[in-house]
C-alpha cells in the first residue's frame, strides 16, 4: 500500500468515526431537547457539549473531504490562515464547553448556597463566555504570516 492509499484509508477511517460521534451526541442531544424533564440546567450544559462535538466533527469532515477530494482548494496559500483559525476555534468551542461543566460543577459544589450557579442565567452567561472565547482567542492566527499549510 502506498502513501496516497493509506493517506485516503486513514480519511475514510477519521470521517466514519467522527460521523459516528455526531450520530452519538445528537442521539443523546434529542431527549434533551424535546423532553420537558430534561430542561435542567446541567442537561443544558449536556446539551452544550452535544452541540460541540457536533460542531467540532463536522467540521473536520468537512476539512477530511476537502483534503481527500479538492486538495488544491484546500492547500492553496489563500486558505491556509482561515482554515488554522477555524481549526483552533472549534476545539476550542469544545475544550470550553467542557470547562464550563467543570467550572458549574465546581461553583455548585463551592457555592452551594447561592442559588445564582443553579440558574438557567447562569449557563447562559456560561454558554456565552465560552463562545467569546472560543471566538477572540485563535484570532491571533489570523495576523500571522504563516501562509503555507504542511
Amino acid at each position: 500500500m502506498d502513501d496516497k492509499q493509506l493517506a485516503a484509508t486513514l480519511n475514510i477511517v477519521r470521517i466514519a468515526a467522527m460521523g459516528l460521534s455526531i450520530f452519538g451526541a445528537c442521539l443523546y442531544a434529542i431527549p434533551l431537547c424535546f423532553i420537558r424533564q430534561f430542561h435542567k440546567p446541567l442537561h443544558l450544559l449536556t446539551l452544550n457539549v452535544c452541540i460541540g462535538v457536533f460542531i467540532c466533527h463536522g467540521y473536520y469532515i468537512i476539512y477530511y473531504v476537502m483534503d481527500a477530494y479538492y486538495p488544491k482548494i484546500l492547500w492553496s496559500p489563500q486558505s491556509c490562515l482561515p482554515i488554522r483559525y477555524g481549526q483552533q476555534m472549534v476545539v476550542c468551542q469544545l475544550i470550553y464547553a467542557l470547562c464550563i461543566v467543570s467550572l458549574n460543577r465546581l461553583s455548585a459544589i463551592v457555592y452551594k448556597n447561592k442559588a445564582f450557579f443553579g440558574t438557567k442565567k447562569w449557563i447562559a452567561i456560561c454558554v456565552s463566555g465560552q463562545c467569546i472565547f472560543s471566538i477572540l482567542l485563535p484570532l491571533p492566527v489570523l495576523a500571522s504570516n504563516y501562509n503555507v499549510i504542511e
